[in-house]
């Protein structure tokens, strides 16, 4: 579990998250964080049935689409990305870090998602700094949030059924050790 004030990064994306309010903090109803992304960076198009997204701009430029409606928010600005509704963002510099302050209401298990992936991208454990290389690991990572979000790329009955058939790889990687939080990927190395 997270600590207010960790900081974890991702050497392979640039992205570097400063942990404001944790799961712990809040009995799970917050996670709060100083999100730090690269020029160019951009998370693709998704939806959190039961999540909300908040982000405020610190510095930068954040491109936002919410609901197929996109626009630029600047400092000060803030957005909403709610549950059910689709939602991207991007730093559209070509040059600049943007920095933003996020909230997901309910935390569910973002907390533990960005701290073992960061982790295991640190530890050249992924593709892309995204993806785990481990399939085990993959699989239960992805039982663990199969229900906490979807990609817009695919239609979600395609996604759920996908889930589906990486259950029997995710009870092996379970009985196997895997999870989805090590103590390991706590904070810096």
């Amino acid at each position: 579990m997270a600590r207010r004030g960790e900081v974890v990064e991702n050497p392979i994306t640039g992205e570097r998250i400063t942990f404001l309010e944790t799961t712990g903090d809040t009995g799970g109803e917050l996670l709060r964080f100083e999100y730090v992304l690269p020029p160019r960076f951009s998370i693709p198009e998704h939806v959190h049935p039961r999540q909300e997204e908040r982000h405020e701009v610190l510095s930068g430029t954040l491109r936002g689409r919410v609901g197929g409606r996109e626009r630029d928010f600047g400092e000060g600005e803030r957005v909403i990305g709610p549950a059910g509704v689709p939602h991207a963002w991007r730093n559209p510099s070509e040059d600049k870090e943007l920095c933003i302050v996020s909230e997901l209401r309910p935390a569910l298990r973002m907390e533990a998602v960005l701290e073992t992936l960061f982790g295991l991208a640190r530890d050249g454990k992924t593709f892309g700094g995204l993806v785990p290389r481990n399939p085990l690991r993959l699989a239960v990572m992805a039982s663990e949030v199969r229900d906490d979000f979807y990609s817009t790329g695919a239609p979600i009955p395609v996604q759920k059924a996908l889930f589906a058939l990486l259950e029997p790889l995710a009870f092996v990687g379970r009985r196997l050790g895997y999870g989805n939080r090590y103590p390991e990927y706590r904070g810096p190395a």
